[in-house]
């Protein structure tokens, strides 16, 4: 059997790119979050100060806070790229692995997905 590596290419990278958007969709939504939280935030440090219910030393602490936490959280989008590639890449690779393994005649894509 012959194999066909642009149709394997062309596959491999459509369930790739297929994955890699809906992961894609997750991640811009958790920042859009994550940004919306940090203006709110930033928002009612504000009133606070404008009240006086709090100084200016404190509302530095506060923004400060909302700071580490909001990088805290799109840290994290780290991780979830990570997953999201690892997804990916078994995602494309599954796609490709019953034709190029029965080509090749040994599980040798079935193994890389397995471990």
């Amino acid at each position: 059997m012959t194999i066909d590596f642009a149709r394997i290419g062309a596959q491999l990278a459509a369930a790739t790119i297929a994955s890699l958007d809906s992961d894609s969709r997750k991640v811009k939504a958790m920042a859009e979050t994550e940004a919306a939280n940090f203006t709110q935030a930033l928002a009612e440090i504000a009133r606070l100060l404008a009240e006086g219910q709090i100084d200016p030393e404190e509302a530095a602490m506060l923004a400060r806070i909302q700071k580490d936490a909001g990088e805290a959280v799109l840290a994290s989008l780290a991780e979830v790229s990570r997953v999201a590639a690892h997804r990916a890449v078994g995602q494309g690779l599954g796609s490709i692995a019953g034709l190029v393994d029965a080509a090749i005649g040994i599980p040798l894509i079935g193994q890389l997905l397995s471990s």
